[in-house]
């Protein structure tokens, strides 16, 4: 079995996260028995005329339900076969931005996705700068809503030629093109019959083989900022998970990405103040 694989899904809103990542679950026969019927029943009154809605897997708050929308971040542990998998399903919502980075501090690999009856978008761009600013190298621009579309092979050789392009300007580093239908499951767990033109990997086939080098090989200290800490008027403290290196009192360090420098006055793990700290 391949080692434990931390992804995020991100892209604008409406784009189809929840539902691609509920549809996996789905149909990888990952749900407890009550999950599955309380999906079914939930579906009843949703917005699908009673057709399974499996975004409902991953927005769990009341307000995400009525509003249709991904407001925090939901994690989900799953494991196949092949790997185990943690996975950050994060807002699209320009306002719930910050929430998207926080569940970014945390990957190894991002799952972008592109709506194929819009093409890539500005919040597209944005989730996609923000997780190379993260740290990730690897990502799987998933064209969804294939069926929208009428699984045309143009519309998604368009929009596989300006992710490319996205991907020269923001220099990112590994990257995966994969058309797929979240709603339909087209190509999210097996292949799809209205896309023969498509050779390649289903989206979990391919989270199951991706190889993502271990963040412990960066050097140095990297510490991806989660909260600011301002209990009063005195004290400001930035908290977080070390990646990678150590710190310590008296360190200077650089914050990106402006690469303004600064001196580490004090280090606190958890709330005990210490001379330093490290990765984990």
């Amino acid at each position: 079995m391949n080692g434990l694989l931390k992804f995020i899904t991100c892209g604008s809103v409406d784009d189809g996260k929840s539902t691609l990542i509920g549809h996996m679950l789905y149909d990888a026969k990952l749900l407890f028995t009550d999950q599955e019927r309380a999906l079914e029943l939930d579906s009843r009154v949703g917005s699908r005329g009673g057709q399974i809605d499996y975004s409902l897997l991953l927005d769990g708050l009341m307000a995400e339900r009525e509003q249709g929308i991904t407001i925090d971040a939901a994690y989900r542990y799953f494991t196949t076969e092949k790997r185990s998998f943690i996975v950050a399903d994060t807002p699209g919502h320009e306002e719930y931005t910050r929430n998207m980075a926080v569940g970014a501090s945390y990957a190894d690999l991002a799952v972008v996705l592109v709506d194929a009856s819009q093409g890539i978008l500005v919040q597209t761009r944005r989730h996609a700068r923000i997780c190379a600013l993260m740290g990730i190298r690897h990502f799987v621009f998933a064209v969804n809503k294939m069926d929208l579309v009428r699984y045309e092979e143009g519309i998604y050789r368009k929009i596989e030629k300006e992710i490319k392009k996205l991907a020269v300007d923001l220099e990112l580093a590994h990257v995966t093109v994969i058309p797929v239908s979240a709603t339909e499951g087209d190509n999210v767990t097996l292949q799809s019959s209205n896309m023969p033109w498509y050779k390649g990997k289903t989206l979990l086939g391919h989270l199951e083989t991706a190889e993502v080098e271990d963040a412990s090989e960066e050097e140095g200290f990297v510490l991806p900022v989660q909260r600011v800490c301002r209990p009063n008027h005195a004290f400001r403290g930035f908290q977080g998970q070390i990646e990678s290196g150590s710190v310590h009192r008296g360190d200077e360090i650089t914050v990106l990405p402006s690469r303004e420098k600064a001196h580490v006055q004090a280090v606190f793990v958890t709330d005990q103040e210490a001379s330093q700290a490290w990765k984990g």
